[in-house]
């Protein structure tokens, strides 16, 4: 090997030594933050997939105090959203990280938002939610966070995306997709609505708050009905137009519109 070589080799390993060294320190849930500072400025003037995938490292604790946490973070947050959309890879691997189920995603979302036009913001969610899939996780949280921000979204491809999650493994996920598509409107949800109310395996819950989207969204159970009725919990009825009318008994009392 070749002085040249052997010195720019010992260059390139003082560098991954470094990257590696400020990682851990920006992430350091009970360093001094002006260690973290210090690896803040490291990463931006880094650069690159490398200094940009160093500085989404500092989402994933929280700091005490919360206020210097936060500060932190609107930090990096303007350090990313400066760096335009060459985040998008990086952000894009940070959400679909492997290596921790819960990995905090809100700053990055807001990023996201920030830089990227809705087709591209729309493309990273669609991906991510599709590599995810409806699997039972132990953490739901990012999944939670990705379908309500794809709801964000005027795209063709939401609605279609966020219809499989109605049949999630985990209710916290079908609930917040039930949310979204009901926010959506979308009348190509409505069938697949329709099937997990009827369906033997929803919980109560599930089927009460179905039915409340479809009472909401003024949604008929045509092709359904009598399966509907057989599935309403006690206080919900179908009316002679087809629409789902009452209010379910064990539901926080609420104004209901009569039925004509």
């Amino acid at each position: 090997m070749s002085l040249s070589s052997w010195l720019q080799r010992r260059k390139e390993n003082r560098r991954i030594k470094a990257i590696l060294r400020h990682k851990k320190t920006i992430k350091r849930k009970y360093g001094q933050g002006e260690d973290r500072q210090k690896a803040i400025a490291f990463f931006q003037d880094l650069g690159g997939h490398e200094g940009i995938s160093g500085l989404l490292e500092r989402f994933m604790v929280n700091c005490e105090p919360s206020i210097r946490d936060e500060d932190e973070k609107q930090q990096v947050f303007d350090i990313l959203v400066g760096f335009g959309d060459d985040v998008l890879p990086a952000i894009e691997g940070y959400i679909n990280r492997k290596d921790a189920a819960s990995v905090p995603i809100t700053w990055p979302l807001k990023v996201l938002a920030a830089v990227a036009g809705p087709k591209d913001a729309v493309g990273v969610i669609v991906r991510a939610l599709e590599e995810m899939g409806t699997e039972y996780v132990r953490e739901p949280e990012r999944k939670v966070l990705l379908v309500s921000q794809l709801a964000e979204y005027d795209d063709e491809r939401v609605v279609t995306t966020l219809i499989p999650f109605l049949r999630d493994h985990r209710d916290e996920v079908q609930l917040e997709a039930l949310s979204a598509l009901e926010r959506k409107g979308d009348q190509s949800a409505r069938e697949p609505m329709l099937e997990l109310l009827v369906d033997d395996d929803t919980p109560l819950r599930l089927r009460a708050c179905i039915a409340d989207t479809l009472k909401k969204l003024g949604w008929q159970v045509k092709g359904y009905r009598k399966k509907v009725e057989e599935a309403l919990p006690e206080g919900l009825h179908v009316d002679r137009s087809g629409h789902i009318k009452g209010r379910w008994v064990s539901a926080p009392a609420e104004d209901d519109d009569e039925e004509g």
